[in-house]
Protein backbone atom coordinates (compact mmCIF):
# COMPACT_ATOMS: atom_id res chain seq x y z
CA UNK A 1 0.00 0.00 0.00
CA UNK A 2 1.30 3.90 -0.87
CA UNK A 3 2.03 5.11 2.19
CA UNK A 4 1.77 8.39 0.77
CA UNK A 5 -2.23 7.85 -0.43
CA UNK A 6 -4.42 9.89 2.93
CA UNK A 7 -6.65 7.33 4.43
CA UNK A 8 -10.31 7.77 5.58
CA UNK A 9 -10.65 7.00 9.23
CA UNK A 10 -11.84 3.40 8.86
CA UNK A 11 -8.37 2.70 7.46
CA UNK A 12 -9.38 2.29 3.88
CA UNK A 13 -7.26 4.62 1.13
CA UNK A 14 -8.91 7.87 -0.29
CA UNK A 15 -10.08 7.46 -3.64
CA UNK A 16 -9.70 11.26 -5.46
CA UNK A 17 -12.24 11.79 -8.19
CA UNK A 18 -11.74 11.72 -11.63
CA UNK A 19 -12.33 15.59 -12.68
CA UNK A 20 -12.21 17.62 -15.64
CA UNK A 21 -8.55 18.54 -15.11
CA UNK A 22 -7.58 15.10 -14.38
CA UNK A 23 -9.32 13.51 -17.37
CA UNK A 24 -7.63 16.23 -19.99
CA UNK A 25 -4.62 15.59 -18.24
CA UNK A 26 -4.65 11.81 -18.71
CA UNK A 27 -6.17 12.55 -22.30
CA UNK A 28 -3.19 15.07 -23.40
CA UNK A 29 -0.57 12.02 -21.98
CA UNK A 30 -2.15 9.53 -24.11
CA UNK A 31 -2.35 11.26 -27.29
CA UNK A 32 0.98 12.44 -26.93
CA UNK A 33 2.69 9.20 -26.11
CA UNK A 34 0.37 7.70 -28.86
CA UNK A 35 1.91 10.11 -31.20
CA UNK A 36 5.38 9.71 -30.16
CA UNK A 37 4.70 5.69 -30.79
CA UNK A 38 3.46 6.67 -34.30
CA UNK A 39 6.00 8.96 -35.28
CA UNK A 40 8.72 6.16 -34.28
CA UNK A 41 6.96 3.55 -36.02
CA UNK A 42 6.71 5.63 -39.12
CA UNK A 43 10.42 6.81 -39.12
CA UNK A 44 11.64 3.65 -38.51
CA UNK A 45 9.49 1.71 -41.08
CA UNK A 46 10.37 4.85 -43.62
CA UNK A 47 7.30 6.01 -45.12
CA UNK A 48 7.14 9.07 -47.38
CA UNK A 49 5.29 10.89 -44.86
CA UNK A 50 7.27 9.75 -41.52
CA UNK A 51 8.87 13.95 -41.92
CA UNK A 52 5.87 15.34 -42.13
CA UNK A 53 4.58 13.20 -38.94
CA UNK A 54 7.86 14.31 -37.14
CA UNK A 55 7.11 18.00 -37.49
CA UNK A 56 3.48 17.52 -36.67
CA UNK A 57 4.93 15.52 -33.43
CA UNK A 58 7.05 18.74 -32.87
CA UNK A 59 3.80 21.26 -32.88
CA UNK A 60 1.46 19.44 -30.65
CA UNK A 61 4.11 18.47 -28.23
CA UNK A 62 3.96 22.46 -27.90
CA UNK A 63 0.70 22.91 -28.63
CA UNK A 64 -0.99 20.21 -26.35
CA UNK A 65 0.57 21.47 -23.21
CA UNK A 66 -0.44 25.00 -23.42
CA UNK A 67 -3.77 24.09 -24.53
CA UNK A 68 -4.53 22.04 -21.21
CA UNK A 69 -2.79 24.97 -19.50
CA UNK A 70 -5.68 27.26 -20.84
CA UNK A 71 -8.27 24.69 -20.22
CA UNK A 72 -7.36 24.37 -16.36
CA UNK A 73 -6.54 27.94 -15.96
CA UNK A 74 -10.56 28.42 -17.60
CA UNK A 75 -11.75 25.74 -15.03
CA UNK A 76 -10.16 27.58 -11.84
CA UNK A 77 -11.76 30.70 -13.01
CA UNK A 78 -15.16 29.75 -13.95
CA UNK A 79 -15.49 27.58 -10.60
CA UNK A 80 -13.43 30.48 -8.38
CA UNK A 81 -10.89 28.13 -7.47
CA UNK A 82 -7.05 28.16 -7.48
CA UNK A 83 -5.20 26.30 -9.79
CA UNK A 84 -1.79 25.42 -11.00
CA UNK A 85 -2.51 27.85 -13.67
CA UNK A 86 -3.97 30.35 -11.90
CA UNK A 87 -1.52 34.14 -11.94
CA UNK A 88 -1.90 34.58 -8.26
CA UNK A 89 0.18 31.91 -7.28
CA UNK A 90 1.35 34.05 -4.24
CA UNK A 91 -1.81 35.32 -3.04
CA UNK A 92 -3.21 31.58 -2.00
CA UNK A 93 -1.44 31.36 0.86
CA UNK A 94 -1.87 34.55 2.70
CA UNK A 95 0.53 33.50 6.04
CA UNK A 96 3.50 32.27 3.72
CA UNK A 97 3.25 35.15 1.28
CA UNK A 98 3.47 37.74 4.66
CA UNK A 99 6.56 35.32 5.70
CA UNK A 100 8.18 35.33 3.03
CA UNK A 101 7.69 39.39 2.31
CA UNK A 102 9.45 39.74 6.14
CA UNK A 103 12.28 36.88 4.84
CA UNK A 104 13.04 39.26 1.92
CA UNK A 105 12.88 42.58 3.84
CA UNK A 106 14.85 41.38 6.31
CA UNK A 107 17.41 40.11 3.93
CA UNK A 108 17.06 43.55 2.46
CA UNK A 109 17.58 45.45 5.44
CA UNK A 110 20.91 42.93 5.99
CA UNK A 111 22.43 43.55 2.67
CA UNK A 112 21.80 47.58 3.09
CA UNK A 113 23.95 47.44 6.25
Amino acid sequence: MDERRPKNPGGEEKKYPWTAKRAAAAAGIVLLAALYVLTLVSALIGTEWAAGLFRFSLGMTIAVPIFLWIFIWCVGRLTNRHTIASFDILSSNPEERKKMENAVREEMEKTEE
